[in-house]
């Protein structure tokens, strides 16, 4: 989450260099990208738009891990293969869910996004952050709030968006393009 700042900050200082319009930045994340852009646009009065692309709900990961020991051990295995990202294991991970269970779950953030703009979309077929479990919940949460400017699809997709990626480029670039902030 404080990476999202620090990249949001830096493209700001940056924007003349690299053309960009600091006060148009929109985030979109996948997956537990999902959950940093959400929880980053959660923080930053200036995102007026953010995208959260199977986002990972970790607090609603959290309730799963506590329900589910083997969900919870398959994660882990799962975080301790993330090679990329340097110095993460599932011990850890999981720790830092489970110790700010309230503070990730990203139904609760629906306050904090209030006048942005969200895009959530989501896979009927994935696993991983599944329609039922995450993706129907957070649309309900977002949508019960008037102030959110919610968009929500689901498309026919596995958690990668496999046989549908171009029908997510174009709701990704549609809603991009109306999104003015």
């Amino acid at each position: 989450i404080e990476d999202v700042g620090v990249a949001t900050d830096w493209l700001r200082a940056n924007a003349e260099e690299y053309r960009t319009d600091p006060d148009h930045i929109i985030l979109a994340g996948h997956s537990m990208g999902g959950f940093a852009a959400l929880e980053g646009a959660a923080r930053d009065p200036k995102i007026a738009c953010v995208a959260g692309i199977a986002p990972a709900d970790m607090g609603a990961n959290a309730a799963a891990f506590e329900a589910n020991p083997e969900a919870m051990a398959g994660f882990m295995a799962y975080a301790d293969s993330l090679q990329m990202l340097h110095g993460l294991t599932g011990e850890k991970i999981v720790a830092e869910v489970t110790a700010n269970r309230a503070a990730f779950d990203l139904r609760a953030l629906a306050p904090k996004l209030e006048g942005k703009s969200v895009l959530l979309v989501g896979g009927d077929k994935d696993t991983s952050v599944p329609e039922e479990r995450v993706m129907k919940p957070l649309i309900a949460a977002y949508e019960a709030d008037p102030a959110i400017d919610t968009t929500a699809v689901i498309l026919s997709g596995d958690h990668s968006f496999s046989w549908s990626r171009e029908a997510l480029i174009s709701t990704v670039i549609d809603w991009a393009d109306g999104c003015r902030g």
